[in-house]
């Protein structure tokens, strides 16, 4: 039963607070959970497969001559071409896409962004040449600019930071399976090649594409907006939902918009070197996330079997990227955590540039995609479990992660022509490229670490003679 008493949290200057029983909590949490993980991890998977099919889709059928680039006369670098233009739109409409989930509601405009990537995602599938492709993929970036950071806001408003890396491994957890139900998919859909007059890869896109336009409709109906908006909490559950999250979180009570939020947030340097090192990550890991069944394929499989192939390391790193966040909840670390999954990554990128492929070494770099993408899945749930930990306000919030989407998505772009085709079949430069900007990542990440442990001490030696 709730009791009204003092807490250290208030919400937004309500008079009184709400306190409910540790096994009331773990209820309410639960009950939380269960109206928002499944769902959301649901979309995410949709989201990632529409985002990213684009290396399954690019070997099938290669085998037979019946893949896309044959048939639309297109090269390596028009590929990588359609790839990039995707964040283009992305980059430019991310930050206003994020505020305008406040006005609008998470629910109502997650919904939307849902319906519009859909349909751009489904029209993929009637593409002749390298124009239409590129239109549809400039297209599929705009109408899904916001959906991560808004989905990061909307972890923001329901959860505290103690529940965050693990709610947001398991989010994000779902495009490890996405890439490997996106392989084992378009190996199964490419079977109908020729089923009425159309290639393997068009079914692969209709099929990827089209689920998300139902979802996206019935997401309007499914997702909460605000823990005061639903039914399923009483009114005490409620207002304590919305008190434990503290006044730093975003907000429905706030206003839409707060200018000066925004103006810190875009003047605050930390904010700048948070965003390099997660462009420094994304870079390497899109340009291996897109490229792994080229990989695999070079290593000397078919292009069928690289298909099937991609499944089992993205299947481990599922599990893996839960166990680690879940650690980094439960002790309440997140720099050593990043520093030791980039670590892991940088460990697979050397390996693929020192080990020629063929013959025992195979193995070898086949447990290296193992690495890789545990270490790449991993780090991106804990370094935004981070980043909303150390910002505060609605506004704030929402152009924060904005703005470091924004700075990932610049690296998507620039991914995508990472494995040139003269530099085939082992990519020798690309890797060597990619456990640079590792490096830097790493390096990143202990200088915003030192800087902070810095500022702290700076303010508690001030308090301390204050008090003194």
């Amino acid at each position: 039963m709730a009791e009204v008493k003092d807490v250290e949290e208030k919400l937004n200057g309500a008079d009184t607070v709400v306190t409910l029983s540790p096994e009331h909590q773990k209820a309410v949490v639960w009950k939380m959970d269960m109206h928002i993980l499944p769902w959301s991890a649901w979309l995410y998977l949709l989201n990632y497969l529409d985002r990213t099919n684009m290396g399954s889709v690019k070997i099938a059928n290669k085998d037979i001559k019946a893949d896309v680039l044959t048939e639309l006369g297109l090269t390596d670098q028009d590929w990588q071409l359609a790839i990039s233009v995707f964040f283009i739109g992305y980059v430019l409409f991310e930050i206003p896409a994020n505020l305008m989930i406040k006005r609008v509601g998470p629910a109502r405009w997650l919904s939307r962004i849902m319906v519009t990537w859909g349909i751009c995602a489904t029209c993929l599938c009637f593409c002749h040449n390298l124009i239409s492709l590129c239109m549809c993929r400039l297209f599929l970036g705009i109408a899904e600019a916001g959906y991560f950071p808004g989905m990061m806001f909307f972890f923001s408003v329901w959860y505290t930071q103690r529940e965050f890396a693990i709610r947001c491994s398991i989010f994000y957890c779902s495009a490890n399976l996405a890439g490997a139900f996106g392989g084992l998919l378009a190996y199964a859909i490419s079977y109908m090649n020729g089923v009425g007059g159309w290639a393997g890869w068009r079914w692969i896109f209709f099929f990827e594409g089209a689920p998300s336009i139902i979802c996206g409709v019935l997401t309007w109906f499914i997702l909460p907006n605000y823990p005061h908006t639903v039914s399923w909490l009483t009114e005490e559950e409620k207002q304590w939902a919305e008190q434990r999250v503290g006044p730093s979180a975003p907000s429905a009570h706030a206003k839409h918009f707060e200018l000066e939020e925004m103006l810190v947030v875009l003047k605050d340097p930390h904010s700048y070197i948070l965003s390099a090192l997660y462009l420094a990550d994304v870079i390497a890991a899109y340009a291996f996330t897109f490229w792994l069944p080229t990989i695999i394929n070079n290593m000397g499989f078919s292009s069928t079997n690289a298909l099937l192939l991609s499944v089992p390391p993205w299947v481990s790193a599922w599990f893996f990227a839960l166990a680690v966040t879940y650690n980094s909840d439960r002790t309440q670390e997140r720099v050593w955590h990043l520093v030791a999954v980039e670590s892991i990554f940088l460990l697979s990128l050397i390996m693929f540039a020192v080990i020629p492929p063929g013959g025992s070494n195979t193995g070898a770099l086949y447990f290296a995609c193992f690495l890789a993408c545990c270490g790449s899945a991993t780090f991106i749930p804990l370094v935004w479990a981070w980043r909303t930990g150390t910002v505060s306000g609605t506004t704030g919030n929402a152009v924060a992660t904005g703005l470091m989407n924004s700075f990932g998505n610049i690296g998507g772009a620039v991914s995508t022509f990472m494995f040139r085709s003269d530099w085939a079949p082992r990519y020798i430069p690309a890797f060597a490229i990619c456990a640079g900007l590792s490096v830097l990542c790493i390096s990143l990440v202990l200088l915003e670490d030192t800087w902070q442990k810095r500022i702290k001490a700076r303010k508690a030696a001030t308090l301390a003679a204050a008090s003194a």
